[in-house]
């Protein structure tokens, strides 16, 4: 495989040939270190340190290089580094060589998402508590660190980490499928559900844990087929949740399972008459009369933060709030609130046309980042609706962001030539004739 190379076009250095120098550092005297440092902080500008942390770590042992040396170098890297690649190196040789003194520096770079990888994985190797220091981390990020840092935690037998896993410690900014397996197997869901006490956050926890592997199923982590525990796991749910108070976040997640044991895959590895029986009692529960009553009730107040979340629910009971949803919008949340492209999937002709009016007034009390962010939405949605909101897809083919400008033009070049306004048409036939937006372009 070809090597990397570094902007001057020279080969990045191999994991065995950064142990040359970090070797040769060690023996450097302190006079001349400043130097031979900044040549290695350079050299790693051109490596990629995920690809060679392993053979670093392996030739690093083999030497048997000093630890005190190679964690000063670790934090002068870390610390001083002004190229991320040093800094994670720096991280790594951490993790070789750190001890207690260096919990602050890694749990403070480690709050930036590029860096959670390897300042968890340092963490749990030089701390005397390594479990609990990684858990320290991933309460600090919610991204993709929370989701590097969790994976890290995937072995822990320490109680008070599975049962944060199990509560809120799968949950993510990314997607929560990612972390639900390794919260329901890690954390030891069948257990934590087979007590008669089980208090509010472990069941809220366990349905989105179990949606969260419903809707992976077949996606980019292993979803409830691959959970050998699903079938005891989901009869105890349902029973926790035919005996306790509903919420739409139960209902969500309820909606979410029933979906999947509907529709399940067919290599799945539960007894037919298992299936067919969680089927039956997943069906049951998700008709109950509570239900309905309670997604209602939650629309009724069109003020509330949350409203939001009972809209795909009401859908699926087979609600049609178009009032409450109206009056929702008239309180003009912000654009970016799932409730504006809701209605635009529901409406009709009219209710269109008026749910876009009530848009463009909202848009021009907008904050300039935030408005650009809704009119990439709009303008995606628009295509949706031939002939339906022009002001706003002419202020997005305006917008200062090429994607919300490239997403507008494509909606109005699909739009029928009978829809077209005249000066829609003559926006459409300007475009053509001009350069398009190259995708690393950002306007001022």
């Amino acid at each position: 495989m070809r090597r990397a190379q570094d902007e001057n076009g020279v080969p990045a250095p191999t994991g065995a040939e950064l142990a040359d120098h970090l070797e040769h550092l060690l023996l450097t005297p302190e006079a001349v270190l400043g130097d031979g440092l900044r040549y290695l902080h350079d050299r790693l500008a051109g490596c990629s340190p995920i690809d060679v942390a392993d053979e670093l770590s392996a030739e690093v042992r083999r030497r048997g290089l000093p630890s005190a040396g190679l964690r000063r170098l670790g934090r002068a890297l870390a610390e001083q580094g002004t190229h991320r690649t040093a800094v994670k190196t720096g991280l790594v040789l951490l993790g070789l060589a750190g001890d207690a003194r260096d919990r602050d520096l890694l749990l403070l770079l480690g709050a930036l998402d590029e860096l959670t990888l390897y300042a968890a994985i340092a963490l749990h190797r030089s701390q005397p508590d390594g479990d609990q220091a990684v858990h320290t981390l991933a309460q600090r990020v919610a991204g993709w660190g929370r989701i590097q840092a969790v994976r890290t935690l995937r072995h822990t037998t320490d109680p008070t980490v599975r049962a944060w896993l199990l509560r809120e410690g799968f949950r993510n900014a990314v997607m929560d499928e990612y972390l639900a397996h390794i919260a329901a197997t890690t954390g030891d869901l069948r257990s934590a559900l087979s007590g008669t006490d089980i208090d509010v956050s472990l069941l809220n926890g366990a349905g989105g844990i179990l949606a969260a592997l419903a809707m992976s199923q077949g996606g980019p982590a292993p979803g409830l087929a691959d959970y050998p525990d699903a079938v005891p796991v989901l009869r105890r749910y349902a029973e926790l949740v035919r005996a306790g108070t509903p919420t739409i976040e139960i209902l969500s997640d309820l909606i979410s399972v029933t979906v999947f044991l509907r529709n399940p895959p067919e290599d799945l590895p539960w007894a037919p008459a298992e299936t067919r029986c969680l089927i039956d009692r997943y069906e049951t529960l998700l008709n109950e009369p509570r239900w309905p009553a309670l997604v209602l009730d939650h629309l009724a107040d069109p003020e509330r933060p949350d409203f939001h979340l009972a809209l795909q629910p009401a859908a699926v009971l087979g609600l049609c709030p178009t009032a409450l949803v109206l009056a929702r919008l008239e309180t003009a949340p912000s654009l970016l609130d799932p409730t504006w492209i809701h209605a635009l999937r529901t409406s009709d002709g009219e209710q269109t046309g008026y749910i876009l009016g009530l848009a463009e007034r909202r848009l021009a009390t907008m904050p300039r980042p935030e408005r650009d962010q809704a009119l990439l939405l709009f303008a995606h949605f628009l295509g949706r609706h031939p002939g339906h909101g022009w002001p706003l897809l002419k202020s997005a083919l305006t917008a200062c962001t090429p994607e919300a400008r490239r997403t507008a033009l494509t909606t109005l070049a699909r739009w029928p030539a009978d829809r077209l306004t005249p000066e829609a048409a003559e926006h459409l036939r300007s475009a053509r004739t001009q350069p398009q937006d190259n995708p690393q372009e950002t306007r001022p």
